[in-house]
């Protein structure tokens, strides 16, 4: 199985876990090879996430990578939230955050990019609405190249 194949499989069974919970995948990768692989999961929550929550969500994921004999040979799986220098990849990653500082880099014309930072102040199904001393400026998820959280020190 190349790494695409193992990506793939993986992927489909942490989506699985996940379903209908208020855990959601944000990003995971496969790094490696066969007998030294590396899963690292990154997950969020609509709900507070605790490290008992990420201590049974690696558990079972890992079950189900073990019954399924998807990884071949050794492996170690790193289940973890994103810290504050990945940026926000989902719509859904946002709404924990209004209130927040945000620095988002986006499209504002066709091919033209700017940056905003400032008070996430909404988060609507297909935009955002950052407010900074200028006013409030509204960017489509579309538009969104990436986001990051301001922390305040």
């Amino acid at each position: 199985m190349d790494t695409i194949e193992l990506e793939e499989r993986v992927q489909s069974l942490v989506e699985r876990e996940l379903e209908e919970g208020p855990i959601f995948l944000v990003e995971f990768s496969v790094r490696g090879s066969k007998g030294s692989h590396t899963v690292n999961v990154f997950v969020e929550s609509d709900e507070d996430l605790n490290v008992d929550d990420l201590a049974g969500l690696s558990h079972d994921i890992g079950f189900m990578l073990d019954v399924e004999d998807v990884m071949p040979g050794r492996y170690t799986l790193n289940v973890s939230t994103p810290d504050a220098t990945r940026p926000l990849r989902l719509p859904r990653q946002y709404r924990k955050h209004i209130g927040r500082n945000l620095r988002v880099h986006y499209r504002k014309h066709k091919d033209a990019f700017t940056e905003v930072c400032g008070e996430l102040l909404s988060v609507q199904e297909a935009s955002i609405q950052i407010q900074n001393g200028k006013g409030t400026v509204k960017i489509l998820h579309d538009d969104i190249q990436w986001a990051k959280v301001q922390l305040p020190w």
